[in-house]
């Protein structure tokens, strides 16, 4: 358990470091451990399980990829040879108190920066975005379970707060020590319904999840037989003793300054960030496209020899054939729109609009070769678009759906309920 724990949390704090990286630069790099293991991970996948393709993919936004799978397996690897050689060649020591109060230590500091990670950008409520026209839009049945959890989690901001409050409580707790036991048992509490709901609707980080809900449960050990003579045995408790984890003063009360500084730091750090950017990513604060809203299109006319809407690469790509028009067209913030087929497929697309001129110019970063330029006459929440698109010429017209009273985000929370709604 020293091992594998050991390594573990080394590779959580190392990816920490590449995450506070990542906000400062805006560029996701890798972590300190990825020369040795990038070489390891792949020829272990090759070599000894035999996969049917080489590991390319390494740790990305991804948690659950086959490299994380392969390399937490050649950790327990590791750190199981390491154990028979350490017990072998130390098999008459009598205990391991202060090496288990460093493991202790260690753990402690990785799964509370961990934690505050987790809840800052819950309490700041960045993690889950905003109800944009995008999700307002699309039909429960096209989204992905994990597509459903953000929308539900973005719903509810305040739901989205308080689970972060916990977390982020759950952290400070951990770097207390005379408050660890509590902490811990608020982490569990948290991370149990984080890795439930990852496990449920097959969110990427479901090996993370797990491994800061075990971390938890090893910092709580100790005081389970305590616990089990309070809460179930209706016992007294003796209080907890705490080992030293050095026999030298400044070292012991630098185990106590050295969490709290670092936790202020990385919590700050944390609120800095997460509150540039609520702050940019607000949309009482972003920018709105000219012709903003979700457009229904009511006549969709082709002149000439039809030809694929999109060039031939994405029709394939997207299975979009010639029959599949556009019916809706969701302008939400400056230079995109989405594009929806009858198929149910939803496209990204660049967008260009000139006030000056009314035009309107489409481009897809997936093919240059494809683009469309209409031009454009609105008369309140009718709109008329004339143009080309991917070389046919096209006239549509268009209303604007009336978002107004959309329930999920106009019903709002009431205290009484006759009735269901």
């Amino acid at each position: 358990m020293f091992c594998y724990l050991t390594l573990y949390t080394l590779y959580i704090l190392a990816e920490e470091q590449v995450l506070f990286r990542y906000w400062v630069s805006g560029r996701l790099t890798d972590s300190f451990s990825d020369p040795f293991w990038h070489h390891v991970v792949p020829w272990v996948g090759k070599h000894i399980l035999h996969l049917a393709s080489a590991i390319t993919i390494f740790t990305n936004g991804s948690g659950d990829t086959t490299y994380d799978y392969v390399l937490i397996l050649c950790e327990l690897f590791v750190a199981g040879v390491a154990t028979v050689i350490w017990s072998a060649l130390d098999r008459k020591r009598s205990n391991y108190r202060i090496l288990y109060g460093w493991l202790t230590f260690v753990v402690t500091l990785a799964l509370a920066l961990e934690m505050f990670s987790y809840g800052m950008d819950k309490l700041i409520p960045v993690q889950f975005g905003s109800l944009t026209l995008a999700r307002l839009s699309q039909r429960v049945g096209e989204l992905s379970p994990m597509d459903l959890l953000w929308t539900f989690m973005a719903a509810s901001k305040p739901y989205t707060m308080f689970a972060g409050l916990a977390e982020v409580l759950a952290g400070i707790l951990l770097l207390v020590p005379q408050l660890r036991t509590l902490g811990a048992l608020v982490t569990i509490g948290s991370m149990s319904q984080v890795f439930a709901l990852d496990m449920s609707y097959d969110v990427p980080v479901k090996l993370g999840s797990l491994h800061y809900l075990l971390m938890a449960v090893f910092l709580l050990a100790p005081d389970m037989r305590r616990l089990l003579d309070v809460l179930v045995l209706n016992r007294t408790a003796a209080p907890r003793t705490f080992t030293p984890i050095s026999n030298q003063s400044w070292i012991h009360r630098a185990t106590l300054i050295v969490p709290a500084l670092l936790g202020v730091l990385w919590l700050s750090t944390l609120t800095h960030f997460s509150l540039k950017r609520y702050t940019a990513e607000n949309p009482a604060a972003v920018a709105q496209s000219p012709l903003y809203g979700v457009w229904i299109v009511d006549d969709f006319i082709i002149t000439g020899i039809p030809r694929p809407l999109l060039t031939d690469k994405l029709a394939n790509d997207m299975n979009v054939g010639l029959g599949d028009t556009w019916t809706e067209l969701i302008f939400d913030a400056p230079g995109i729109l989405l594009i929806h087929f009858s198929n149910g497929v939803l496209d990204y697309t660049k967008l260009t609009i000139d006030q000056v001129k009314n035009t309107v110019s489409v481009g897809d970063e997936g093919d240059v070769n494809w683009k469309s330029d209409f031009a454009y006459q609105r008369a309140g929440d009718l709109l008329n678009l004339r143009g080309y698109i991917n070389g046919n010429a096209v006239a549509l017209k268009l209303h604007r759906l009336d978002l107004a009273n959309n329930r999920l985000t106009s019903r709002g929370f009431h205290w009484i309920n006759e009735f269901p709604f």
